[in-house]
């Protein structure tokens, strides 16, 4: 059997025989049987492996990881030294980082679920880490046993903590279920630590591009409060930016051993289970406490605000996410939420198209319509009664016959014929190449739809992107949501799940001139306008591309051949994909 499968195999199932074998299995590490080593493995003196390391071919990356799976699989497999084991696991740091620096850039940004080579790349990233967690775990577990609590332990136990830590991040990345094993582990290393009295000891870490010190305790903070920023909702690149952000937020957070009483900002993490930490309100009251710790967010506003206040101007120089992206965090790590509209089981298929190119091209419509022999005002919007809505049970209409590309026959056959053929995982196309994807409805409530894609395809869909979807229960091909792209989580039985949260019903496709430029077609980008809503106090806004535009900008409005001239007073938002702006005639801004 192939050594990955072996390694990976094992990984999974010593979490199954640790339950059987004990009551509380995540309470103390689980590590393999060691042997002594023979002739001819792999040699871990210091010496050795230095020498050993520098002879490896960082620029096959392929060959490398071999050579280095299969070195860490020798060591940790063997009785050895803890010294030497150390040591060894230390000089791996550097080569390690490389090969996932080098990896990410093969998974990472690709479309999701992640699948083919870019699947390979990322279980590669996930296996390396997995090693390195292991050996170091191997070693806090024998330093645990032999009573030789120092700062070795602490070291071991700080590393270990970090790979486990990727793992997740490049799950979380990938929006990928995180596996099994995972955060008993981690809870388990944290268990150990405060055993020994090492949670308040300070170590230097080596696998970060730039060496942090920190306190074992508060680098088992930081991937709890990761894990409760809801990462499936967060861009990939905003993950690893939150993450970064919490090596300095992390500690102005506390573990508590007893309960307070109170539910506002606390987390409860279970020890004894292979759980992430949850709003304490939802763990089972009748649980004994003595495995339990709470996080206690309650001080964590002011540096967060401090941070905002600090870098707003320059936050694009700096990897900070967006500011209401930060906003949105704070509230994660607040009161649990309360859900605003109820949900409703659907059984059903919706249309979905991404994008707000491929959307202004289906609001705007065809741009000739003598080409389609259609009059004009077939193609635009018809939102008058919609806007008039405040429950938002009406939704925005588009010519559905010009969006697929097909023709209307006498009798209709065409146009059912291409419906038919359309089914959960495919994607049809609009006449001018935007993809339509067919997505399964899981549930729906006013507020937004929960969607699954469970087809060996990928999707072009992702965070923050803006889309418009059209459900098959309302019977209407002419009814179709503008909403965006809010959170994605794949797991292999499932599929990829995907939640939609829904915009202003109403909107009107128009062009904005870039800022402060003289209108011409060269520099003018597509736009679409969501109108107010007086009902609900909502504020006519305009959904702009991320770049150039930006806020205190004069730019030209064309709506059909009227043109105004507005400035943009407020951001609400920028997803990455597109950016929302409040705005006002630039004569009154």
């Amino acid at each position: 059997m192939d050594r990955d499968i072996v390694y990976i195999i094992w990984c999974q199932t010593h979490y199954d025989q640790a339950h059987e074998d004990n009551l509380t299995p995540h309470m103390e590490l689980q590590i393999p049987e060691l042997k002594k080593p023979g002739m001819g493995t792999f040699k871990t003196g210091t010496g050795a492996v230095r020498q050993w390391i520098e002879n490896l071919p960082l620029t096959n990356v392929d060959k490398t990881i071999t050579l280095i799976e299969g070195a860490l699989d020798e060591i940790n497999g063997y009785i050895l030294p803890n010294a030497e084991r150390f040591e060894a696991l230390e000089l791996f740091a550097r080569p390690v980082a490389h090969i996932n620096d080098s990896l990410k850039k093969k998974y990472l940004g690709r479309p999701i679920p992640v699948k083919g080579s870019a699947l390979v790349h990322a279980q590669k990233a996930i296996d390396i880490c997995l090693r390195m967690a292991t050996g170091y775990k191997i070693l806090a577990a024998i330093l645990d046993r032999a009573g030789e609590a120092g700062p070795q332990m602490a070291t071991a136990i700080q590393r270990a903590i970090r790979y486990y830590s990727e793992i997740l991040i490049s799950n979380y990345q990938t929006y990928a279920q995180f596996p099994t094993g995972i955060w008993g582990d981690l809870h388990a290393l944290y268990v150990l630590a405060e055993k020994h009295g090492l949670a308040t000891h300070a170590v230097t870490d080596i696998t970060t591009q730039h060496e942090i010190t920190a306190t074992l305790e508060d680098i088992y903070k930081q991937i709890l409060l990761l894990s409760l920023a809801c990462p499936y909702r967060l861009r990939q690149n905003e993950i690893r930016q939150v993450y970064d952000l919490l090596s300095v937020w992390a500690p102005h957070s506390k573990l508590l051993n007893s309960d307070t009483g109170d539910t506002g900002g606390f987390f409860a993490c279970q020890l004894d289970t292979d759980e992430p930490p949850s709003y304490k309100a939802l763990q089972q009251t009748e649980r004994a406490d003595s495995h339990c710790k709470l996080l206690s967010t309650r001080d964590m506003a002011d540096p967060v605000n401090a941070t905002l206040s600090e870098y707003r101007s320059a936050r694009q120089h700096l990897g900070l996410p967006e500011e209401k992206t930060l906003q949105r965090l704070l509230m994660s790590w607040g009161v649990m939420p309360k859900r605003r509209f109820t949900r409703h089981r659907q059984d059903d298929e919706v249309r979905l198209l991404l994008g707000l190119e491929n959307i202004h091209g289906v609001i705007a419509g065809p741009s000739n319509s003598t080409e389609t022999g259609r009059d004009s005002e077939d193609h635009t919007i018809r939102d008058n009664a919609y806007l008039r809505d405040p429950t938002f049970e009406q939704s925005t209409s588009f010519d559905v016959d010009w969006l697929t590309g097909i023709d209307a026959s006498p009798n209709g056959q065409a146009k059912d014929a291409a419906r038919n053929q359309a089914h959960p995982g495919s994607v049809i196309r609009t006449p001018d190449k935007s993809p339509i994807e067919i997505w399964k409805l899981q549930d729906s409530s006013a507020g937004g739809y929960s969607l699954l894609w469970d087809t060996d395809t990928t999707s072009g869909a992702q965070v923050g992107e803006l889309v418009a979807i059209n459900t098959k229960a309302e019977n209407d091909e002419n009814r179709w949501h503008l909403g965006v792209i809010r959170w994605m989580k794949s797991t292999r039985q499932q599929g990829l799940e995907m939640g939609i949260q829904m915009l202003a019903p109403g909107a009107c496709a128009i062009q904005a001139t870039i800022c402060n430029e003289k209108s011409s077609v060269e520099n003018k980008m597509n736009g679409i306008l969501l109108p107010e809503i007086k009902a609900l106090n909502q504020p006519a806004t305009l959904l702009l591309p991320s770049l150039p535009f930006r806020v205190g900008c004069t730019t030209a409005l064309q709506q059909e051949k009227i043109e105004e001239r507005i400035k943009l007073t407020q951001q609400l938002e920028n997803t990455g994909c597109f950016a929302q702006f409040l705005f006002a005639p630039a004569e009154d801004a």
